[in-house]
């Protein structure tokens, strides 16, 4: 098998210890997902029975999931012999380890049971995570030293993940907000698109690339 070098930003340190919730928010070009995404390929070569689930509010397709991101994380860090990549799954070679794509929205009461042996789930786009969904899924992720990871863009105060972690006190949890300039590996291709979004549209701009709520967006009503 071969050696993994997994390189880790040092704002992501903290989320490498063991603890019930990881959340990571911030604005885009920190680079929380692809250290997500290479965490989860790392905890499934070492543990390769644990099971994890990646989850949205809405998932219509695979496409709009993190599987690609995943697969990408498996090539790059050269780690196709731990897994076989399906369909609609990616499956560890040595172990009963699996890791599934899932929307919250097609779950109920009943259907979400199938999750209950997961040892982890990953909460993508957390800022769209309903309530109701988000009150399925904590209870269901429960078996001994499991893990709920959410990353999120911050969006409006009253989104349930930033009531849950922001405004609540939250035992047993992580809590890391990182922007681009914590990106040790922040391309110049998104700086120079960061800079030009700042010149058209400050507030913007501050919400996009710096986390901050998006007091601009046209809520509909």
């Amino acid at each position: 098998m071969a050696v993994l070098e997994i390189a880790t930003p040092r704002w992501a340190i903290p989320a490498l210890q063991p603890a019930r919730y990881k959340a990571i928010y911030g604005g885009r070009g920190s680079g929380k997902s692809h250290f997500v995404g290479e965490y989860i390929i790392e905890e499934h070569i070492m543990h390769p029975d644990d099971s994890t689930v990646c989850v949205r509010e809405t998932q219509k397709s695979l496409d709009q999931s993190v599987k690609r991101l995943l697969e990408g994380k498996i090539e790059k860090l050269n780690a196709g012999a731990y897994f076989d990549i399906l369909d609609a799954k990616i499956r560890s070679k040595a172990g009963n380890g699996v890791i599934t794509f899932q929307g919250m929205q097609n779950h109920t009461a009943d259907s979400i049971e199938s999750l209950e042996g997961y040892k982890r789930a990953w909460v993508e786009e957390a800022q769209t995570l309903s309530q109701y969904s988000l009150d399925l899924l904590r209870p269901t992720i429960r078996t001994p030293q499991s893990e709920l990871i959410f990353t999120w863009n911050p969006r409006y105060k009253t989104d349930p993940v930033d009531v849950f972690f922001r405004k609540q006190k939250r035992s047993n949890a992580v809590i890391i907000r990182v922007n681009w300039d914590q990106n040790p590996w922040f391309p110049p291709e998104l700086r120079q698109e960061m800079l030009d979004d700042f010149e058209v549209d400050e507030d913007k701009a501050e919400h996009i690339w710096n986390g901050s709520y998006g007091s601009f967006i046209v809520t509909g009503k």
